[in-house]
């Protein structure tokens, strides 16, 4: 959606539904009102369910982890919304911001040392920022594994 209609988002849904209801009381009086409500909050529980199917599964996954974080990279773009982040990456991402803050960083990394920092405005992608792995910190560890063993 167009950066100018950002601040109208949360306003469409309710507007959407106010607009069936009133099309429903005006073509079939309190029946078709019933049917309407009836109609949106199904709509409503479908989406909570998939929502929270979603978050489980997510929960269930280690937390800031990826499988690839350069595939990750390639598949974001600017403008995605936040939960489609999570149903790509499988896991949640580690938050590098305080609680509460918009924008919110969240990161993610990959067993090869590479990660992906997101910066998330109003609940979409604004910055997606690739991460390469520090040499120094994967020599680091090998070489203390390597003396480990020695006196």
């Amino acid at each position: 959606m167009a950066p100018m209609l950002d601040h109208l988002r949360p306003f469409l849904f309710p507007a959407l539904a106010l607009a069936i209801a009133v099309a429903a009381w005006q073509s079939y009086g309190p029946k078709g009102l019933v049917l309407a409500l009836l109609m949106i909050s199904f709509w409503v529980l479908l989406h909570f369910t998939k929502l929270m199917r979603l978050l489980r599964a997510a929960a269930k996954r280690p937390m800031g982890h990826v499988r690839d974080a350069r595939a990750l990279h390639r598949q974001l773009r600017p403008g995605m919304p936040l939960i489609e982040v999570v149903r790509r990456t499988h896991s949640l991402g580690l938050r590098r911001s305080e609680p509460d803050q918009d924008p919110q960083v969240l990161e993610w990394d990959d067993e090869q040392g590479f990660g992906v920092t997101c910066t998330v405005r109003r609940g979409r992608l604004s910055d997606i920022v690739l991460r390469s792995p520090d040499p120094d910190a994967t020599a680091t560890p090998a070489v203390a594994q390597h003396t480990a063993g020695q006196p």
